[in-house]
């Protein structure tokens, strides 16, 4: 195999990496359409494709393996620092937080994929829904919905999270048909009042037809699961709990609130962090759909 030049290397590295044309571009400092280029001239001079194309998404090929530990070794040779790491070299310590319901919704099977790929790492998951502490270094990662998370962290929005109104078959069969303001609610506590699904409950449900708070959806679900009332859930986790049904016509539009991955700046070229935040981009954003309802 021949190679021209190191910047062959390392566009199809990046590339690797991120999954994204736009991610790529935005790391080398190139437009998209350099990127495409470049990885397409290498393609041809070889004779063979390195990635496979699913839409926008880019997965390198076994064929492109040989150029990704070139890629690795001359990296790690330039700048050291700055040196990707594999799963036979990343260990250490890597705390993540999380909300309960985010979890379940399969971040939890991405996180698992993750420490498959690297055995040697020890991972401390904080699944709450505490306000966000990076800035204490609580966490070194987290996913989180929010509609702006805090100035302080660096990171990017990765979809939308949709939330859906939700009953039981068991409540409806007792309270089929009636109006928004007259069902039994279940809804968060004050703790997560200022949140979007709690400024929306306070906009449209009246106080007086909460008939239980708490604050994690995972207790909601469970509550409303049980027939106990109506709730707002985030619709990637309700989906997963098969005795709930989908009552979307007691809203009065979509609602949403944006699912973040976020880290500190000091954090940001940390090696455990990068490998991270890189791969649980790439699995967050193949499941848009999942997340956006």
């Amino acid at each position: 195999m021949h190679v021209q030049n190191w910047d062959d290397y390392r566009f199809v590295a990046v590339l690797a990496r991120t999954g994204s044309l736009a991610e790529t571009s935005r790391i080398l400092g190139v437009d998209r359409s350099t990127v495409q280029r470049r990885v397409k001239a290498l393609e041809s001079r070889l004779g063979y494709n390195l990635f496979l194309r699913n839409g926008s998404h880019y997965e390198a090929l076994a064929e492109a393996q040989p150029i990704l530990a070139a890629a690795r070794t001359l990296e790690s040779a330039i700048n050291p620092a700055r040196a990707p790491a594999t799963s036979e070299t990343l260990g250490g310590n890597l705390s993540i937080t999380t909300t309960d319901s985010i979890y379940m919704s399969g971040v939890s099977e991405m996180i698992d994929a993750f420490q498959a790929l690297h055995p040697s790492l020890r991972l401390h998951l904080a699944v709450t829904t505490r306000r966000l502490a990076l800035d204490r270094l609580e966490s070194d990662v987290a996913i989180r919905p929010s509609d702006s998370p805090p100035d302080h962290f660096i990171g990017r929005r990765i979809c939308d999270l949709s939330f859906g109104v939700f009953a039981s078959q068991t409540y409806l069969q007792k309270n089929r048909g009636l109006r928004r303001e007259d069902h039994d609610w279940l809804t968060v506590s004050d703790e997560m009042s200022n949140s979007p699904p709690g400024r929306w409950i306070a906009a449209h449900v009246p106080k007086d037809r909460h008939v239980l708070r708490a604050d994690t959806f995972i207790a909601i679900a469970e509550s409303c699961r049980l027939g106990r009332g109506v709730a707002l859930l985030p619709k990637s986790y309700a989906v997963r709990v098969p005795e709930l049904v989908s009552l979307d016509h007691l809203m009065d539009g979509p609602h949403s609130t944006g699912l973040w991955l976020l880290t500190h700046p000091d954090l940001r070229n940390n090696p455990r962090v990068r490998a991270f935040l890189d791969f649980m981009g790439r699995q967050l954003a193949r499941k848009k759909k999942h997340f956006a309802g």
